[in-house]
Order: C-alpha cells, then sequence, then structure tokens
C-alpha cells in the first residue's frame, strides 16, 4: 500500500488542483456506485444530522466528492494549500488567539471533525505554530500509516499514534498543541452521549486529556467555499470551558465532551455535505 500512494503522489503532485479535483471526483462517484454498506451508513448518518430518512443522492454524491478532493489535497504541496485561503487576516486573529492561549502555559488541546479537509487543519495551524504542533492518528495498515504519517510530516505536523497516551500528556507538559478529531469512537469504550438528540458513541480521550492537564480547549475546522479550491479555517473564539477550576472526575469529563459535542454540531450542521463520515457513530442503525 505505501508503494502505491507513492506512485500517486509521484504522478499527481504536479497536477493543477481543478484538474486534480476532477479525476478525483470522479474515482469517487465510481466507488460510490459500488459502495452499497459505506452508503447506506452515510445516508443513516446524515439523517441523524438533517433530522430525516429522505437524503437524495445528490448530497450523498457531494459528501464522496469532498472526499476524493480531500485525498487529491494530500498529494499537494502545503504551500499551494495555504494560498487557498483567501482572508489572510484569518492568518493573524487564529495565531493571535491560539498563542494567548499558549500563554496560560497548559498547552492547547484543538479539536476538529471529519470535515472539509481536516489533515489541512492541523497543517494550517503548523504553519503557525512549526514545530509545536502534534496531530493524533489512528493506526492504519502498516504501509498505509506509514505513507500518511510521511504526508502529515510533510505537512508541518509531528504524529502521535491513537494508543500513545503519554505522548499526548507529553505535548500538553512541553506546551505545545494537541489536535484530535472527536466524532468518532470505533472502538467504543468512550461516553454514550446525545448527538443530534439521538444516542452516539462519543470519544472520552479529548475531555480526559485536557482535565488532566487543564488545557484550553478550542474547536475549529477548515471548511471549503462555494469555490472548492478556496479554504476558510473557522475557529471557535472562545475556549469550550475554562478548565482551570474544574478537577478531573467523571462528572467533568462528561461535562466537558458535552460541550465539545455541542460544538461538533454547529459545525456540523453548517455544511453537512462536506462531513466525510463512512463509519457508524450512533447505537441504532437498520
Amino acid at each position: 500500500m505505501y508503494f502505491i500512494f507513492k506512485i500517486l503522489e509521484f504522478i499527481f503532485k504536479n497536477i493543477p488542483r481543478k484538474a486534480g479535483y476532477f479525476i478525483f471526483e470522479r474515482l469517487a462517484l465510481v466507488l460510490f456506485l459500488f459502495s452499497r454498506v459505506k452508503k447506506h451508513v452515510l445516508k443513516k448518518n446524515l439523517g441523524y444530522v438533517l433530522g430525516t430518512s429522505e437524503i437524495p443522492d445528490k448530497t450523498l454524491k457531494e459528501v464522496y466528492k469532498n472526499y476524493g478532493r480531500y485525498y487529491f489535497d494530500l498529494f499537494c504541496k502545503k504551500e499551494a494549500l495555504l494560498k487557498a485561503i483567501p482572508d489572510h487576516g484569518i492568518f493573524t486573529s487564529t495565531f493571535n488567539r491560539f498563542n494567548e492561549l499558549l500563554e496560560k502555559g497548559h498547552g492547547l488541546v484543538a479539536l476538529s471533525v471529519h470535515i472539509g479537509n481536516w489533515d489541512f487543519a492541523g497543517s494550517f495551524l503548523a504553519s503557525l505554530f512549526p514545530g509545536r504542533t502534534n496531530v493524533v492518528v489512528e493506526t492504519l495498515s502498516f504501509g498505509a500509516f506509514r505513507w500518511f504519517k510521511e504526508t502529515r510530516e510533510r505537512f508541518g505536523m509531528k504524529v502521535i499514534e491513537a494508543k500513545d497516551i503519554k505522548a499526548m500528556l507529553g505535548v500538553l507538559k512541553r506546551n505545545e498543541i494537541l489536535v484530535l478529531l472527536t466524532d468518532r469512537d470505533l472502538d467504543k469504550n468512550g461516553l454514550t452521549l446525545d448527538f443530534f438528540s439521538n444516542k452516539a458513541y462519543i470519544p472520552v480521550g479529548p475531555a480526559k486529556l485536557a482535565l488532566t492537564h487543564k488545557s484550553p480547549v478550542v474547536f475549529g475546522s477548515v471548511i471549503r467555499q462555494t469555490d472548492p479550491l478556496l479554504f476558510m479555517p473557522v475557529i471557535s473564539t472562545e475556549n469550550i470551558l475554562n478548565l482551570d477550576m474544574l478537577e478531573k472526575s467523571q462528572e467533568n469529563t462528561e461535562r466537558l465532551s458535552k460541550e465539545i459535542v455541542a460544538e461538533m454540531e454547529k459545525i456540523i450542521s453548517a455544511c453537512p455535505e462536506q462531513w466525510c463520515m463512512l463509519q457508524k457513530v450512533w447505537l441504532n442503525y437498520d
């Protein structure tokens, strides 16, 4: 798998993004035709978000197309993606906000979901805080994990495996940024909370890590604008909770996790067609 990705990287790294998107969107639509199970799960997921079981194929295809764009972006140069942010004031405002929180000396937990381009969200932060941006990733097959690790490092991020809790705490102790995705709990060993008014599996790690080290928590993402070649980082203006006075407890873990869920609902509701979630999140699926 690693060498397949390297070959694709060699082929596509110099192709303009517009042409690359055209190719990868078509590949994604081919997968859409043959992905019966994942398509069913996606339809159920969007049904929970939108409050209806009547999800047209057009909406499902938009999700697949965004997934295709996401994969092509992985072959692009970081500088080309950064240039796709039209509002340059967002660089200054994000730096100032994150730097203000880092001055507390407890590190920073930055949370997001699989929406827009989540890897570029980490790369955007890494461009502002080089050498201090760490992203937690799930362990895939060795070959795929190796390539994704190299790619994220090329984008300026330091990579931590999802099971390495010691390394995550080390990031916060060094007063660095720890980036986590919070919209799926594949092991289903976290909390069961209301997510769009239905019970869902919510990872508990982000809240526990923040409470352990009294780290500020912010929520953000990088979504695509109407023109899919352009990006817009969206960052919560305030940290989700002031953790300075909160002890680590089951009650506070659940409280913070509920606040995280509320932030997830806001960003997913704003652009559900960019939420690339093909795995089961809720408890009930027909």
